[in-house]
């Protein structure tokens, strides 16, 4: 036996170096793997407008703060439609659906707008870039935002903030703001078939549930991403960088960021006007499970009473759902909105006198559930305001502040109302969401800060043959665009409803007494 293994040991060590040689020589001959993502250059007349950084590095997302991993651009056909994650994750799919988040890109309000801004400058379409870093992603990182189209479209870049979008994420600066996140779309993402997951669920789940990314979207900080809005002079006429939306702020400073209450407790509670009541009583334990509904305040997208105009508004049905189903979605979707509205504000009385034939009063709006201002975002179409009517012992209405005329649309003029200006150059109000031609925000009045109220004075002289006592109703209202807007923008005669937040009456003094 010995005499074999000495005889055989030549030829069979020859054998194995030789095979090494050989393992050796492959692995230097293979070609290499491309790290995945597109080139630029690979993509037919992609502009590049807004030139190199400080660093001499191309800025293809710019003036979007949102970048890839590895700076290239996405691989469209990599990115997978929330239609297919349905296969597996229909709960959350049907929570996702008919949000706010999953039409961002394609609402025509949105869409619009945007092309309305388009229109302003030569290079209007890779300016909005800006505005699709944060409401369409995909199409930014895609290289569609272009305007040439050289990309072809996909599923999952006509679902606005997709599932992708959010589960690839791996840096977020709340601070810089303007879409400022990385997103692993390119080497963060795995190639699994259906059949593959099942069989490798861990796989996928590694991929799409890395450790870092699950305690990054469960912070308030990658909200800020997009929750923080500054116009400079990157995309706008401003001189100096101009606050737009400073909700993440609004947030981080008050009792709600102080004490841990985040976003996604409020805004992805299964029930969120349920949840707001639980902070409200003092019981800060967070949510049994977090749904992907992400209720806002948007409640005309859920306005289910207006037929096909809701499509229209919607910008069409999602991947993925029938026309019954998307309804049905999209009604649920509306009562969790209409309730979490209800739940963030109140009405006080804090001071009436009549002295020397003039009724004096004070209404407070509390901002009693919203842990960021009241109203919040970019608030130069959504506003906010109050309409009181005082009535004497007849019912006669005496003075009234705040109407809002159904017919037309309008606000009164004179009315107390919380919402910020886009101001040009020359300090003219720009009525139509203008982004690239506005040059200063200045502010109405501003938003009512988290567990705060703002006190609204009122002063009227009363007709000599009033008689009390005196009956004050206060209505707090809410809207979420201006007529001029969609009028100007839309190009339609639809009146934009507005919703009730709080009301209350109260009783005032008709002799010389103070109530405090």
């Amino acid at each position: 036996m010995k005499y074999q293994f000495k005889a055989h040991l030549p030829p069979l060590a020859l054998g194995m170096l030789s095979a090494l040689v050989f393992l050796a020589g492959a692995e230097l001959l293979r070609p290499e793997i491309p790290e995945p993502g597109v080139e630029v250059a690979d993509i037919p007349f992609y502009q590049l407008p807004f030139g190199p950084d400080e660093a001499g590095r191309e800025r293809p997302f710019w003036p979007s703060r949102v970048q890839t991993e590895n700076g290239k651009m996405a691989d469209p056909s990599q990115i997978r439609s929330a239609a297919e994650c349905a296969a597996c994750h229909r709960r959350e799919f049907d929570e996702w659906a008919p949000s706010l988040h999953a039409i961002a890109g394609r609402d025509t309000v949105y869409e619009r707008a945007v092309e309305a801004n388009e229109d302003l400058h030569k290079d209007g379409v890779e300016k909005a870039r800006f505005c699709e870093g944060c409401h369409a992603p995909g199409e930014v990182l895609a290289g569609r935002t272009n305007r040439f189209k050289s990309v072809m479209p996909s599923d999952a870049e006509t679902e606005g903030i997709t599932c992708v979008m959010c589960h690839t994420a791996i840096h977020a600066d709340p601070e810089e703001g303007n879409g400022a996140l990385t997103l692993a779309v390119n080497t963060g993402v795995d190639q699994l078939s259906d059949p593959m997951i099942l069989a490798a669920p861990r796989d996928h789940a590694r991929a799409y549930g890395a450790a870092e990314t699950n305690a990054l979207i469960a912070s308030g900080d990658f909200c800020g991403a997009c929750h923080t809005e500054a116009y400079d002079g990157s995309m706008s006429k401003a001189q100096s960088r101009q606050h737009v939306q400073t909700t993440f702020s609004e947030w981080r400073d008050s009792w709600y960021g102080r004490n841990n209450v985040t976003c996604q407790d409020c805004h992805m509670a299964p029930d969120p006007a349920a949840y707001v009541r639980q902070i409200r009583s003092g019981d800060l334990s967070k949510p049994v499970r977090y749904a992907h509904n992400f209720v806002g305040s948007n409640y005309l997208m859920f306005d289910t009473s207006l037929g096909s105009k809701l499509t229209f508004l919607r910008g069409g049905i999602l991947p993925g759902l029938s026309d019954a189903r998307n309804t049905e979605l999209v009604a649920r979707q509306g009562e969790a909105t209409r309730a979490l509205l209800r739940s963030a504000a109140g009405l006080a009385l804090r001071k009436s006198e009549v002295a020397e034939g003039n009724l004096r009063f004070s209404v407070a709006v509390q901002n009693l559930g919203a842990g960021h201002n009241l109203p919040t975002g970019v608030i130069d179409q959504k506003y906010m305001w109050l309409e009181v009517i005082v009535r004497d012992s007849t019912g006669a209405e005496i003075y009234h502040s705040g109407a809002f005329d159904a017919e037309r649309g309008e606000t009164d003029p004179e009315a107390v109302i919380w919402r910020e200006d886009f101001l040009d150059a020359e300090g003219k109000r720009i009525p139509d969401h203008l982004t690239f031609v506005t040059a200063t925000i200045s502010h109405v009045r501003r938003g009512v800060p988290p567990k705060g109220e703002d006190a609204v004075i009122y002063e009227t002289q009363l007709p000599p043959d009033a008689k009390g006592p005196f009956r004050l109703e206060a209505r707090l209202w809410y809207r979420v665009a201006t007529q001029e807007f969609t009028y100007n923008t839309l190009k339609t005669d639809l009146v934009i409803p507005p919703f009730e937040l709080a009301t209350a009456t109260f009783s005032l003094p008709d002799t010389e007494k103070v109530r405090p």
